[in-house]
């Protein structure tokens, strides 16, 4: 009869040999040779799982039972409680809320607060929009400083300017230049107790150790590793060494747009999971309004990152928790919760997990009506297109060739003629350069290329015609002057466009990859003032943290992200809070018919938002809620229009 105990802060496990595959499936579950007897960390998680997998034969031994009843009474019940409410009780008082009488909150964000503080450490998974920033500041108290937000880089000025102007006792520092630069604010910052440090998340892995991830090997210096380190690794390559934010005293570590770290293995995954990690940590909160890209695989890192003793492997999690299908490479995709686990999950997920949808707490905010464009590619365009399509090469009007080698630059090269025409320039690398030599070069320049393409750069460049920006200039006629906010996932679209405008003499103003940060700003704030009537994005950069492009009611995107993540931060960026002083969103999507996009962009789509759905449960809760049938069907349009092929309908 197995038997679990609390011994040491641990739990240990005493099992019949027979058995020894069973405990194997309890995540973080370890042999201890010397004592003959399974391990894992002490966490509600575990004692989930042995539950679940030995049923009643289970045996809990006094001080864990103990330990179970005090979690459960202090954590689990509490928090579970308040997850799901959106309504603030009469007991709330102002302690429980640590701003300043600036701004009054939604109950719903009030909830969001108490349920940050219960939880301890939690992911807020709010619908985009409805203000995760304002909640995670409100359940900051002053004994959770110092601390520490990591964010992108384009909204850490948003953080400090309302930890400025809505915080009680934090004093935002935020980490920016060069690198002299970040040691003295963080050093002046350490000196602070009530510091609220903010820095972008690329720049954690230059100030922070990192953590180490399963057979991923660790870059260490001499001083580190005496017998195998690198000599020549200085100490602030080196991956061991404790840097800048490493040992700083932060108790509170706050990761916005947390999906940013669903791939376990980066060096910027397990830097934050170092810094979030550090012994004086008390409570990481992470917040994202989509928290996975592709499946449930991908919740696993924020998971891990926020108690890494409930998450503690991530093979074994997958294996367990995610139903999973085999592919024609011979690989397992994950395709959805497994369903013979599925109440086992979410019983150690949601004591650590909140979402509140936007169609249930604002119902303020306008409706989304969607409408899509269909254009035709112009012959030179349709001829490219399909020769790729069908032979991996083509011959543009100038004679110079066109070649893909594998099916990812195929999709690539065809997204980019199913939006315009393009220029082709082969850069000689030096192999080439005496090409002369080559036997093939008497052949002509065309087949010597084709030939030798192995040798040579090839850069693509978007060129006219485009019928995407005919559309657009539609559009844009049919507009009447009002602003307007265009989207597309390729920047070379984006400058296109930005050419027509200024042809046309149409203020605009630009938000991609290579736009500073302050021209960004200015750039938003004269749109929200008047000054512009287009804001042109790429929606990597204009589509996560961006802030102010409610000013317009119109989303018009000439191209869709293969990321679903993307397409959903996409159009939270109108569709939020600040966007109810219109009477309609209105989202067009601009689609070349019979092109890659009709036919595997969007249903590609929809089975990632199908798989976003199962950690979400807004359809469940709605119901819940006794929404009506009509209020569910908006729902859907809302939220899964976006991804259905048959945009529009």
């Amino acid at each position: 009869m197995p038997k679990i105990e609390l011994i040491d802060g641990r739990i240990e496990a005493e099992t019949h040999y027979v058995e020894k595959e069973m405990v194997k499936l309890v995540p973080g579950s370890r042999w201890d040779p010397s004592k003959k007897i399974w391990t894992t960390p002490l966490s509600w998680a575990a004692c989930v799982q042995f539950r679940a997998i030995f049923g009643d034969s289970l045996v809990v031994g006094p001080a864990l039972t103990r330990w179970s009843i005090d979690e459960m009474q202090a954590r689990i019940a509490p928090a579970q409680d308040i997850r799901t409410r959106i309504d603030a009780s009469t007991e709330s008082t102002d302690d429980e809320i640590f701003l300043t009488s600036d701004i009054t909150p939604y109950d719903y964000q009030v909830c969001g607060a108490t349920f940050l503080r219960i939880a301890g450490s939690a992911l807020l998974n709010d619908d985009l929009g409805v203000g995760k920033t304002l909640q995670a500041l409100a359940a900051l108290g002053p004994d959770d400083l110092p601390a520490l937000v990591i964010c992108p880089n384009s909204v850490k000025r948003s953080w400090a300017r309302h930890t400025d102007k809505f915080h009680r006792y934090a004093t935002p520092y935020v980490v920016t230049g060069g690198a002299v630069g970040r040691r003295k604010i963080i050093e002046q910052a350490r000196q602070d107790p009530h510091a609220l440090v903010i820095i972008n998340i690329e720049a954690v892995r230059l100030l922070s150790r990192l953590a180490p991830y399963g057979s991923v090997r660790l870059a260490r210096c001499r001083q580190c590793d005496p017998r195998h380190g690198d000599e020549s690794l200085r100490a602030t390559r080196c991956e061991v060494h404790r840097k800048e934010l490493n040992g700083f005293g932060f108790k509170t570590v706050i990761l916005d747009e947390a999906h940013r770290i669903k791939t376990p293995s980066s060096k910027q995954t397990r830097a934050v999971w170092a810094v979030g990690h550090d012994p004086s940590v008390r409570r990481r909160w992470a917040l994202t309004g989509t928290a996975i890209a592709n499946h449930i695989g991908d919740l696993w890192s924020i998971m891990h990152f926020i108690e890494p003793t409930e998450w503690p492997n991530r093979s074994k999690a997958v294996d367990r928790y995610a139903l999973q299908a085999w592919n024609a490479y011979g690989g397992l995709d994950i395709i959805g919760v497994n369903p013979q686990t599925r109440d086992e999950f979410f019983r150690i997920l949601d004591p650590r997990y909140r979402r509140t949808p936007k169609a249930l707490v604002l119902r303020q905010l306008p409706q989304k009506v969607r409408s899509t464009r269909w254009v035709t590619m112009s012959p030179r365009q349709r001829k490219a297109y399909n020769d790729l399509n069908q032979r991996l090469t083509t011959i543009l009007d100038d004679g110079t060739p066109l070649t893909v080698m594998d099916n990812l630059v195929k999709n690539t090269r065809m997204m980019q003629l199913a939006s315009s025409y393009a220029n082709v320039e082969w850069i000689e690398t030096p192999e080439v350069a005496q090409r002369d030599t080559c036997p093939c070069a008497a052949a002509g320049r065309s087949e010597h290329m084709l030939a030798c393409r192995l040798r040579w750069k090839i850069i693509v460049t978007l060129t006219e015609p485009s019928p995407k920006l005919d559309a657009l200039d539609e559009i844009i006629e049919e507009s009447g002057g009002k602003p307007l906010v265009v989207a597309a996932q390729s920047a070379q679209l984006i400058n296109l466009a930005a050419k027509r405008l200024k042809t046309a003499k149409i203020p605009y103003g630009r938000i991609v990859g290579d736009v500073s940060e302050f021209d960004r700003a200015q750039a938003l704030d004269s749109f929200q003032r008047g000054d512009l009537q287009i804001m042109l994005i790429t929606i990597d950069a204009g589509g996560e943290g961006v802030d102010g492009l409610q000013h317009s009611d119109t989303l018009i995107v000439l191209q869709r992200s293969w990321k679903m993540i993307a397409n959903v931060q996409l159009e939270g960026r109108v569709d939020r809070i600040g966007s109810e002083k219109h009477s309609s969103v209105h989202i067009i999507d601009v689609v070349t018919a019979d092109s890659i996009e009709e036919e595997k962009l969007f249903p590609r789509l929809r089975e990632k938002f199908d798989r976003l759905e199962d950690i979400q449960r807004d359809r469940e809760r709605l119901l819940h809620a006794g929404l009506s049938t009509p209020e569910m069907f908006t729902l859907d349009e809302r939220e899964m229009a976006i991804i259905r092929s048959d945009l529009g309908v």
